[in-house]
This record gives C-alpha cells, structure tokens and sequence, in this order.
C-alpha cells in the first residue's frame, strides 16, 4: 500500500510539473495582443527625414572657437569613443572638453521661470546682466541657427551594458534670453523681437524633431520663455510698430507636426528596449521568468501613441492627448513575470509630456492675439469677440482677465511655478 501511495504521488507531481510547463509553454507563445502589435510598427516604421541633423551643432553647442569642420570632428571622435569604451563605463563628455573654451554660463543670467518677469529682472539690474553676458554673442547666433537644421537625432546608439546614452547641455539654449531682454532695456528693441523670434523658431524646430523627451521639453520651453519676453516686449511699443520679418514666421501658427512628441518617444523607446537587456541579467534563470523581445513589445504602446495618426489630429485641435495606460493581459505574465514588472513599473506621467508642446503653441497664439486685439479700434473686450479662428483653439478661447491686464488661457499642463494660466499683458506696466 505504501508503494501504491508513493506511486500517486509520484505521478501527481509529475502530472503537476507537466501541467506548470504547459501551462508556462501557452504563456510564453499566446498571441501578442493587436495593439502591441500595431505599437510597434509604429516605432519601426520609417520617419521622414527632413532637413539636416543638427545634432552635432546641438552636442558642440556651448564650445567656441570650432567651425563646421572641426564640430563634425569633434562629434565623430566622441561617437567612436562611447563605442569602443569600457562596456558599463563608456565616456559621457565630450573630446571638445578642455580643448576648445566653454561659454560660462552663469546663474545670474537666469530671469525667471518660463521667462515670467524676466523683463523685469533685467531692468532692475541691466549692468549686472550685461556682466553676465559678456562673450555670449557668438553661443547666441549657434542658438539661433538651430532653427536652420530639420531635426535633431543622436548618433550615440544604446547598449545593453549602457543604455543611458550621452545628452548634449541644455542650459546654453535658455541663456540668450535674458540678452534679449537687455536689448530692449536699452533701447535696442528691434534686435530684442529679432532675437526672441529667432530663437521661437529653434525651439518650435527642436520640440517636433528632438529624439528624447529632454530635448524636446527644453524646445517646447523656449518657445514658450521667449513667446512671453516677446508679449512684454511688445506691449510697451506702439501697437502698429513693424516687427521683424522673423517674428511673422515665428508666430505663425505652431503646426500638429511641431507638437508632435513622436521622434523623441521613439528615441525613448530605444534607450527602454535596452535598458530591459539590462533587467535580464546573464543568469540561465532569467530566460524563464523574462522574455526580452516579449517586453519590449508590452512596452510599445506607452511610446507608440505620439506617432499615431490620431495624436495629430487631437493637436490640430488643442484637445488633451489620450494616453494608454499599461498592459493588463495576465496571462502573458505567467511566463514573463519579470518582463511584465518591467514593462508596468510606474513611469513618468505622460501626460504631463504630451501637453507641454500644446502649451507651447498656445503661448503663440496669445502673442498674435495680443497683437490683433491692441490694433483694433474698439476696447480690448469688444475686439475679442471678433477675434480670428487662427488665434484661438476648439478647446481654449483667450479671454480678458477680470482686471483687464491680462490675455489669457488655462493651461493644459499646470505648473506650480508659473500658475495654471498662460497668460501675455494688455497693458504695460506702470515704471
């Protein structure tokens, strides 16, 4: 009797075991859902590529003393260095660093949050400001001519053992701000709207076309700093004066394409594929509890909805962008579990993300509203009323403050810093 029962227990636990692995085997081959499928077509398939790569100009930015020629060297040395470098200690900083002198960047250069008050500020201290700036044309006129390049695509590629690739400095492209600021303080006002429209089209240009979100948030900030310096600037000229032709472009309406987060998301996309590589350690263990090419597809759809058709029609009309949220089939996880803690781990709010490029053409429609309403005949709130479809949105019509000192819109991303409202004056402040 005792054989007999060893026996059944024996075949229960086979039985067991053979079900585990079958049960691990239907897991592991189940059918991607459609959507995983589908989001990571999106982030294969071919992009445009428009214009040139300007992203050696945007890595060698804040080095001066270098010509076209010795930035593309620079950007190749620094290329072939993080390739062959020590797996897991690859070099970050550029060659150019100690040979070639970095514009100082110094704090004091700084005026305010998204440019709110930075007039101001440059007023109450214009010499201090001009110490601050001394040097700095030369890094002003390579921001400038950012806007020239079509997008801004690294050359450094993701390893397993380095997924965190290089970033160029980001600070460089806000310094001229507060430059432009100075010019209007002393009365070099014309050279202040020409440089804060030109610097409106690298960030518009930067937004759109960056490969990482980094990039394209500090774009989507600077049209917003410099659409907000241009509204101060503006409100204490003549409602009729000419603007520089640069400042038409630069206000014109911000296209759905250069709010679109879709290359820096797939530039995302491709330092989280291989930061999975990372998760998947070298122990023969991992290869049952983690399935790499399954998780990254469980990861698409997080990245994949900036590239989708619908996002830009949801941009044309300033709504607030949809984003999925993580994958809730199960029963994949039964074969992938580390691979389904991956791809769920709680990650930055995209949202926040998506609305900021929106912001940023709002910003822009403000100023060209502020624009149209003062060279009106009637009263400000008369003027709005008749105001162009160009210069509003479906979702987000710019109405008086209820001083009348203000244009403005509610924000589709709050910040705490700048208060839920964008907003340009009506009036210039009494000095």
């Amino acid at each position: 009797m005792l054989r007999n029962g060893l026996k059944w227990v024996g075949i229960s636990i086979l039985s067991l075991a053979l079900a585990v692995m079958v049960l691990w085997a239907a897991s592991r081959f189940w059918p991607l859902p459609a959507e995983q499928r589908d989001a990571m077509k999106l982030l294969q398939a071919p992009l445009p590529t428009r214009g040139e790569n300007g992203f050696t100009a945007l890595w060698t930015l804040r080095y001066d003393g270098l010509d076209a020629q010795g930035r593309a060297t620079v950007m190749a040395q620094d290329v072939a260095r993080w390739r062959s470098g020590t797996p897991g200690q690859r070099p970050v900083s550029s060659s150019a660093e100690g040979h070639y002198p970095a514009t100082p960047l110094s704090a004091l250069a700084r005026c305010g949050r998204r440019g709110v008050g930075c007039l101001a500020a440059v007023r109450a201290d214009p010499e201090g400001f001009a110490s601050a700036h001394a040097g700095h044309d030369a890094l002003h006129q390579r921001v400038a001519a950012l806007a020239g390049y079509g997008h801004f695509v690294s050359p450094f590629e993701p390893f397993g053992t380095d997924p965190m690739v290089p970033l160029p400095a980001f600070q460089p492209l806000l310094d001229p701000l507060s430059a432009h600021a100075l010019a209007h303080v002393r009365g070099e006002s014309g050279a202040a709207l020409a440089g804060a429209c030109a610097d409106i089209l690298s960030g518009r240009r930067l937004t759109g076309q960056g490969d990482t979100l980094v990039s394209s948030m500090i774009g989507a900030a600077m049209v917003e700093s410099n659409a907000r310096l241009l509204a101060d600037i503006l409100v204490e000229l003549p409602a009729d004066v000419a603007v520089p032709a640069v400042c038409e472009a630069a206000l014109a309406p911000m296209m759905a394409s250069e709010q679109s987060l879709c290359t820096a998301m797939r530039g995302e996309f491709s330092l989280a594929a291989a930061g999975v590589q990372v998760s998947s350690g070298t122990r023969d263990g991992h290869r049952l509890l983690l399935d790499v090419p399954r998780t990254r597809m469980r990861m698409a759809p997080r990245y994949a909805w900036a590239c989708a058709g619908s996002t830009e029609l949801v941009a044309a009309r300033d709504a607030p962008t949809p984003i999925p949220g993580p994958a809730r089939d199960r029963f994949a996880c039964i074969a992938n579990p580390l691979g389904c803690a991956v791809a769920n781990m709680a990650g930055p709010d995209m949202r926040q993300y998506a609305g900021r490029p929106q912001d940023a053409a709002a910003m822009l429609r403000l100023v060209a509203a502020q624009r149209w309403v003062r060279q009106q005949p009637t009263v400000a709130s008369v003027a709005l009323q008749s105001m162009p479809e160009a210069l509003r949105s479906p979702t987000r019509t710019p109405v008086l403050s209820d001083d009348g000192q203000w244009l403005q819109v509610e924000r589709r991303v709050v910040m705490d810093e700048v208060g839920p409202t964008l907003q340009v004056p009506m009036r210039a402040p009494a000095r």
